[in-house]
């Protein structure tokens, strides 16, 4: 009898929506963490060579706090994970508040940063396995969604101190520990992935955390697995890419394009953004009725095409705000749809036992291939700074037109656990 073939098929209850409203807000406070890094290259003044440097921070430190979250999630298992990070969340947070030189803020952004990546991490592994098959992708997709609402809520708190350094920083940093507090609270009522325990071998720990959160009884694994899967080779290369194409892309296109050429205007990209694509998002309302391959290449070309009447029309955007908005707000759209294709995909691939390492590595690719991107683009004129987003993005294209022909279809119910290589009786 196997537990994670009960858990697939639950109906919703209300431990789902619980944990939907957790990992909901632990995206949204992920993005709040990534926006608040580029708010803050207006603390101090530094010179431009220098500007490269904040605006690398998040990435690396997103990478280190995934690279490290993977294994960890993997080994003591996501809820631990996710209550470590709430305590290093927590210190960045009052540090962040006292913070008045450049040193110190980089410091507790980092510490920040660091908590947000493994968090990240372990949600996206978590949501596959806690969720039933019925309702994951839309989980998920859902779920993802709220980034584009912390960066958004990050914008406002900025926008509504903008007269005050010191109020601005202030009243990101009790905004984020108030967050804390809610995310620490609901995660108290929440169960450990059965999957992760059956695949520790801990098969009675299993059923009891079965009985005790969704009030049911192991069942008779049927699961028919596909005759031949993607190698893991494969997928990772996918992953990587398809992370990379929208990590680095959108750095370029919504974080950096403030600090580097507008700098007037990076708060309300950000929060212009974050709205845009919110809306954009609940798309993921249908996500599992669509060929998740087909969802994720469609994605890609439409960013890619709507990237590029950025170069064409550059000379009538760089004088007419209302032209810029215009195509700000189009390619804001298929970024974000294709972020949740991208995301979903990247992260479902992988053995339940490795899931969080797995999927860290492909983050770690994506993350840190960003870095010299945005270090060499703070040196471009802006139209080779925007073939370079389109190069990006179309490469991400690529990737997904591989998945497309190579890869296998993930969506529509079809049940994460495929990638396991062995049925569990």
């Amino acid at each position: 009898m196997d537990p994670a073939a009960q858990v697939e098929d639950l109906k919703w209850s209300t431990v789902h929506s619980l944990l939907f409203l957790a990992f909901s807000i632990g995206t949204g406070v992920e993005a709040y963490i990534y926006s608040l890094s580029y708010i803050a290259t207006s603390w101090v003044t530094i010179p431009r060579s220098l500007i490269a440097l904040l605006a690398v921070w998040p990435p690396l430190w997103l990478l280190l706090g995934g690279a490290v979250s993977g294994p960890l999630a993997d080994e003591v298992g996501r809820k631990k994970t996710l209550f470590i990070t709430i305590a290093i969340y927590a210190v960045g947070a009052l540090g962040l508040i006292f913070s008045y030189t450049y040193i110190t803020i980089l410091i507790f952004i980092g510490m920040l940063l660091f908590a947000a990546g493994g968090e990240y991490n372990t949600i996206l592994a978590a949501t596959h396995e806690l969720f039933p098959r019925k309702y994951r992708s839309r989980a998920l997709f859902l779920e993802l969604n709220f980034t584009n609402i912390g960066g958004s809520v990050a914008a406002i708190m900025a926008l509504l101190a903008v007269s005050s350094i010191s109020a601005q920083r202030e009243l990101l940093g009790v905004t984020l520990l108030l967050s804390l507090l809610v995310m620490y609270i609901i995660r108290l009522r929440l169960p450990e992935s059965v999957m992760w325990l059956e695949s520790k071998g801990k098969f009675s720990r299993a059923s009891d955390e079965l009985e005790k959160y969704y009030g049911a009884s192991p069942e008779k694994d049927s699961l028919v697995r596909p005759a031949k899967l993607p190698s893991i080779y494969f997928r990772i290369a996918v992953g990587g890419i398809i992370g990379w194409a929208y990590t680095a892309g959108f750095s370029l296109i919504v974080l950096t394009l403030g600090p580097y050429f507008f700098p007037s205007l990076t708060d309300w990209l950000i929060f212009i953004f974050g709205i845009v694509a919110f809306a954009a998002g609940f798309l993921g309302l249908v996500a599992d009725r669509y060929s998740r391959k087909r969802f994720l290449l469609v994605s890609a070309i439409l960013v890619v095409i709507f990237a590029y009447l950025f170069i064409p029309t550059l000379k009538i955007w760089l004088t007419d705000t209302f032209v810029f908005w215009f195509l700000f707000i189009g390619v804001s759209v298929f970024i974000n749809i294709y972020f949740l294709a991208e995301d979903t995909l990247k992260s479902e691939i992988w053995p339940t036992k490795r899931r969080g390492l797995y999927l860290a590595v492909v983050r770690v690719i994506s993350l840190g291939g960003s870095i010299p991107v945005i270090f060499l683009a703070v040196n471009l004129p802006i139209v080779s700074y925007m073939w370079l987003g389109i190069g990006i993005f179309s490469s991400g294209l690529v990737a997904s037109a591989a998945w497309y022909v190579w890869g296998i279809e993930t969506s529509k119910g079809r049940s994460v656990r495929i990638w396991d290589k062995v049925n569990k009786t």
